[in-house]
């Protein structure tokens, strides 16, 4: 990384636990986008993309899905417009 001359091209992710709930974030979860939220159980479990005028994913919030954070990146790398739950479909 440093000193190379490569960029450093990661999305960033975080997470955290807040008492009986959990989530993990990749991207830009700005609360200026679009989003468009697909929940299991209302409030509870479910995804949260975040999205540009393109409807293009920049973001994507699991709430209390764990194991999803590559596919989110996936899915805001391929830079495609998205129509329905591309990630919670690929299982789990």
């Amino acid at each position: 990384m440093a000193g190379a001359d490569e960029p450093y091209d990661q999305l960033p992710f975080f997470y955290s636990d807040l008492f009986d709930v959990g989530y993990e974030a990749v991207g830009e979860l700005d609360p200026r986008q679009e989003t468009v939220a697909e929940w299991d159980e209302p409030n509870r479990k479910g995804i949260v993309y975040y999205l540009d005028a393109e409807r293009r994913p920049r973001g994507v919030l699991l709430w209390n899905i764990f194991g999803r954070i590559d596919a989110a990146r996936d899915l805001i790398q391929a830079r495609r417009p998205i129509e329905a739950s591309t990630l919670s479909e690929s299982g789990g």
